[in-house]
């Protein structure tokens, strides 16, 4: 089974966000909505646009059990 995921945001000095997601289990596949709509990319970081803003979500499934956590995004400052 999946364990608890969890959701971080990072902001670089160049301005550039990365979302990574985390979670406890065997054979995770990992895929992202921001606002709903998916994101290309199927790993456990994803690049965000400068500026992005709204609920991201990473959704974490594998052949036992499916998890997910949706976090509220802003801005880099």
């Amino acid at each position: 089974p999946i364990g608890s995921v969890e959701v971080s945001i990072s902001c670089s000095s160049s301005g550039v966000m990365r979302a990574s997601c985390s979670s406890e289990g065997d054979q995770l596949l990992y895929s992202w909505t921001l606002n709903g709509d998916p994101l290309m990319g199927g790993n456990s970081t994803i690049d965000l646009d400068e500026g992005t803003d709204g609920n991201i979500c990473c959704s974490v499934k594998n052949h036992v059990s499916y998890g997910q956590k949706t976090i509220r995004v802003k801005p880099c400052p």
